[in-house]
């Protein structure tokens, strides 16, 4: 996995890290950490999620594709995931390298 860019945060989407990274597979993919409400839910709700989301290499949505959402009741966890995310992405995602075609010569006929 390669980090692309660290991407400038929206506060009225209450991003709190927003990294856009190329997995093993050559894909493209945003990892977002945000707050779900803007005000205090009750302690029984999850507060907090981080996802995966692919999109193509302008950093756009093709398909919505989500190969992971996490959700978190405090703060430091969702960004302590964040980080563990991004140092062991391609283990986690579970993304392999694409296979190489080895193109095979073309046989004189006789």
């Amino acid at each position: 996995m390669k980090i692309l860019q660290e991407l400038p945060l929206v506060a009225r989407a209450r991003q709190l890290r927003h990294t856009y990274v190329q997995g093993l597979d050559e894909k493209h993919y945003k990892v977002l950490t945000f707050k779900l409400y803007d005000f205090k839910a009750s302690p029984e709700f999850a507060t907090h999620e981080t996802n995966v989301e692919e999109v193509n290499e302008r950093g756009g949505r093709t398909v919505l594709i989500q190969p992971l959402i996490k959700r978190f009741f405090r703060e430091e966890e969702a960004m302590a995931f964040h980080q563990e995310l991004l140092e062991k992405f391609d283990e986690t995602l579970r993304l392999k390298a694409p296979e190489k075609k080895e193109e095979k010569p073309a046989k004189a006929g006789h």
